[in-house]
Order: C-alpha cells, then sequence, then structure tokens
C-alpha cells in the first residue's frame, strides 16, 4: 500500500465490493472508485493539500546502492506505518500504486500522508505496531523489498490487521530517484477485510473480569430497582454506537450474557430488542455517504443523506417485529440516530414513548472543526421533535487531558473531535457539553464511563452507561418521565 492510512480505507469496504486480486491490475474498477472516493473524503477532512512548490535537493543524483540505503533507514521507521519517508530518494512524478490505489505526484503523497496520520496515531498507536523487512535488494534500475506489517487497531473487538506485501521501486526518476512505486499484497483486500472485523484472541494476564455487581463472581444474583410497568410496558429497543457490533450489548468483549445491557434490562422485566447491526455495516457511512455530494464535498448533508439512512431503516425494521409501544435507548451515535429514525419515519415516532439516549453527541463541533456526520448531526439538531419524551443522559467523569494517564489522553482526543475543546469533562468519548439538549424533558449527568471498555485500552468495565451498577440510576428517572403526559413533561420541566 503506498501508505498505512491509506491499507485501513482499502481493508474496511464490503466484500461484495472486492475482488482477489493482491495488485492493482487485478482489482475490480469498483473498489479502486470507492478507494479513490474514501481517499477524497479524508482530504477534505484533514485540509492538506500538495505543496506544488519545487523543492531542494540535497544531491544531484543517487546510486542505486544509495536510495537501497535509504529505504532500509525508511524501514526502520517503520514507514509503512508512519509514513516517515525519505522525500529524497523520490521523483516529484513518481507513480504510487497499491492494489486499490494509484496516483502520481510526491506532493500528493506526501499530502496524503499529512491528512491521514491523524488517524493512524489514533487508532494504531506506535506501541501496536511494529514493521518487519525481510529482503531488500538491487536489480540493475529497480528496488525489491519484502515485509511484514503487523498491527492492532484501538478498537475494542482489537482487530488485527496482518500483512506481507511486496514493494518495487524503479529508479528512472530524475537523478536516479525512484520513479514508480508498486506494492502488491499477499492478501486480497476481501481477506484484510475479515482481519479487521475480527476480534482478536485475547491474552490471558490482560483481562481481569469485572464484578458488575458485588458477589456476582460467587453467583450471586443482583437486586434491580427499576421495574417495568405491570400495564402495556414498552418493548426496550437497543440503538448500538457508531462501530459497535449489537454482541457488545449481549454479550461485552465476549464476558458472559449476564453483563450485557440486555441482560440488564431483562432483569427489570423488559422484553428487549437490539438493532441487528454488525460492525461491517458502518462502512456503508463511506460508501452510501459517498454517493451524497453534500457529504462528501461539502459537509452540509441532510438527515436524508443515505450515509446514515441505513441505520434509521434497520429501526424500522427491527420495530416490526415487536408490538406496542417501545422505548428507544440509544448508546453513542445511537442516540442521535435514534431521534434520526423518529424524524425519518412517522410510525417510529407514534409507536416511542420515549427515547434515552446514553453519551449521545447532540450538538454538532463548532465552525472549524470537522464533524463526522459531515452535517446530518447539525440538520438532526435543528430539527422539529415530535411528541416523544428525550431524556439525555451524560456524564462528568472524566477530564481531557493530552498530558494525563491513557484514558485521560484519550478523552482529550475524543473530546476535541467532538466538541473542539480537548480539556473538558465527560465520559471519556463525548464530552457533558455536548450531550445534553436544552429541550430534554430531562437531563441526568452520572460519573460512570462511555463504553464496554476502558477507553484507549481493551480491559472490560463495569462501568459504563450499560453496566448493571448504573442502569437504575437512569432507568428509573426515565420510565418516570414517559408515565406522564406531554403537557405535563413541559410543566416539569419548567
Amino acid at each position: 500500500m503506498v501508505d498505512a492510512p491509506l491499507r485501513l480505507l482499502a481493508c474496511v469496504l464490503p466484500a461484495t465490493a472486492l475482488s482477489q486480486g493482491r495488485g492493482y491490475g487485478s482489482t475490480s474498477a469498483a473498489t479502486k472508485t470507492i478507494v479513490s472516493g474514501l481517499t477524497q473524503l479524508v482530504n477534505l477532512n484533514g485540509g492538506a493539500k500538495p505543496a506544488n512548490k519545487k523543492r531542494p535537493r540535497r544531491f544531484a543524483s543517487l546510486t542505486p546502492q544509495q536510495v537501497k540505503a535509504g529505504l532500509a533507514d525508511d524501514f526502520r521507521n517503520e514507514y509503512l506505518w508512519s509514513g516517515r519517508i525519505t522525500p529524497e530518494l523520490y521523483d516529484e512524478a513518481c507513480v504510487f500504486t497499491d492494489p486499490t490505489l494509484s496516483f502520481r505526484g510526491l506532493d500528493v503523497f506526501e499530502a496524503n500522508l499529512r491528512n491521514l496520520d491523524p488517524w493512524i496515531e489514533r487508532f494504531v498507536p506506535s506501541e501496536r505496531r511494529r514493521v518487519d523487512l525481510y529482503a531488500l535488494a538491487v536489480d540493475g534500475t529497480a528496488i525489491t523489498a519484502s515485509w511484514r506489517m503487523v498491527g492492532t487497531l484501538a478498537l475494542p473487538w482489537r482487530p488485527r490487521l496482518d500483512l506481507n506485501g511486496t514493494t518495487t521501486y524503479t529508479l528512472n526518476g530524475a537523478g536516479g530517484r525512484i520513479s514508480s512505486y508498486d506494492e502488491t499484497w499477499a492478501l486480497s483486500a476481501g481477506e484484510a477485510l475479515l482481519q479487521l472485523l475480527t476480534p482478536a484472541a485475547q491474552e490471558v494476564e490482560e483481562i481481569v473480569e469485572p464484578e458488575f455487581w458485588p458477589g456476582r463472581l460467587a453467583g450471586r444474583a443482583p437486586t434491580p430497582k427499576a421495574r417495568a410497568p405491570l400495564v402495556n410496558p414498552p418493548t426496550v429497543v437497543v440503538l448500538p454506537g457508531f462501530g459497535n457490533d449489537a454482541a457488545d450489548y449481549a454479550t461485552p468483549l465476549g464476558l458472559p450474557e449476564e453483563t450485557g445491557l440486555a441482560a440488564a434490562l431483562g432483569r427489570r422485566g423488559f422484553r428487549v430488542e437490539v438493532v441487528p447491526v454488525a460492525r461491517g455495516d458502518w462502512l456503508q457511512v463511506l460508501t452510501r455517504g459517498g454517493r451524497d455530494p453534500d457529504f462528501l464535498l461539502f459537509e452540509k448533508a441532510r438527515r436524508t443523506s443515505p450515509a446514515f439512512r441505513w441505520y434509521a431503516d434497520k429501526v424500522s425494521e427491527t420495530l416490526g417485529k415487536v408490538d406496542g409501544p417501545v422505548l428507544l435507548v440509544g448508546h453513542s451515535a445511537g442516540g442521535w440516530l435514534a431521534k434520526l429514525a423518529c424524524l425519518l419515519d412517522g410510525a417510529v415516532a407514534a409507536r416511542t414513548v420515549g427515547v434515552v439516549t446514553l453519551g449521545a453527541p447532540h450538538v454538532p463541533p463548532p465552525e472549524g472543526t470537522p464533524c463526522a456526520t459531515r452535517g446530518v448531526l447539525a440538520d438532526v439538531a435543528g430539527a422539529a421533535w415530535p411528541d416523544v419524551a428525550l431524556i439525555t443522559v451524560a456524564s462528568d467523569a472524566i477530564r481531557g487531558d493530552r498530558g494525563g494517564d491513557v484514558e485521560a489522553a484519550t478523552a482529550a482526543d475524543a473530546y476535541g473531535r467532538v466538541s473542539g475543546n480537548p480539556e473538558g469533562l465527560g465520559d471519556s468519548v463525548v464530552p457533558l457539553s455536548a450531550a445534553h439538549l436544552p429541550e430534554a424533558d430531562l437531563q441526568l449527568t452520572l460519573p460512570c464511563r462511555h463504553s464496554i471498555n476502558v477507553a484507549g485500552t481493551s480491559v472490560p468495565t463495569d462501568d459504563w452507561y450499560g453496566a448493571e451498577r448504573w442502569v437504575d440510576a437512569w432507568l428509573g428517572p426515565a420510565l418516570d418521565v414517559v408515565s406522564k403526559p406531554r403537557w405535563l413533561r413541559k410543566l416539569v420541566r419548567r
């Protein structure tokens, strides 16, 4: 791949769009088009552009052995992940090619790196990755490298990318520099995709199973306080957050089913349905959003954009499988997507007695801070809300601090992306300032975490919104709110 971030983008594509080719010539046109569009989208978000300036050169010409020595240094710098290349080795018009992408220009390559490097550092930090160089040989006017790159992504299911490849550097550029960079992989893009969607095997010494409630590990049952209404209780429909799988709310990080949010709600007498979202489904935000010019180019996408319409459709389909009223419980992005589902489908809104959002980013970032939803969130936030009770649940447990421990530093990065302010309080992913809405019928702030894992790690936690110890804190008040008619809710809110 011409750089590691683009490698990740190329891998996370729908398997049906991918050929089994290992080189650019055997990759399908659909795959090439999608990767090109994703690259443009990331570059628009990043803002860095090709310099288009003549750069000074230290040497008038380079011998093949000098180029080889420079490439060896780049491999020691793990350039396949870090992007730290030696520009002196490359011709300005060098053509960079991998199995999914091909473009011309050293300055274009460097701009891509500047835009994509923050994403690599966030999801595959240096301590989670490595590059092994197996061979580096000169053959006339070409140099061939055989290598392996391995990295574990900082995502709850800890997928591991393990990729072997070969790169041929052709030395026909000015002064003997690299004029062509041609990379092939030992895996197909479809096989690489499967790696990114497969949870990695956990190391036994890393996992300490949380207790979740006193005595659980000794077989003791919890004692819930909130209970489903005896008359016409709503079905609770759980909406997964961005990047989450429905399994995260049933068997979080492979822990016993009793530890999941679905089981906690079931213990309180509710029928529970989790919207059947798989991790791979989230790729549709990019693949479908890429068809919407307002999403792809202008960051002005509306709530009807195909980027997230598929999720709302899944909510509608889930409600079609149950009878009677429903209570939508949306975690993280699932919170504002619950609002989206109500706005797009009147039948969903008509059956919904309330929407509870757990650590949801409701407020779009300020001007100058790129919005991951490309405008959809702003459109949802500005829409007239129907007669549905709204309860926002947030946290003030973690202060963002770039110089703090892993959790505080991860929180600072997340808060900055969501609100533009890395130093506020929040749940380690969504800042408090973005998680509440003034028009909500009830705002609850709890001292808990955002996710099933400790932010920045793969360690499971019993200190998140959906854990047994916190469910009563928001479910009881939410049930009290949804039991009141609208006029009374408005009166109480005042």
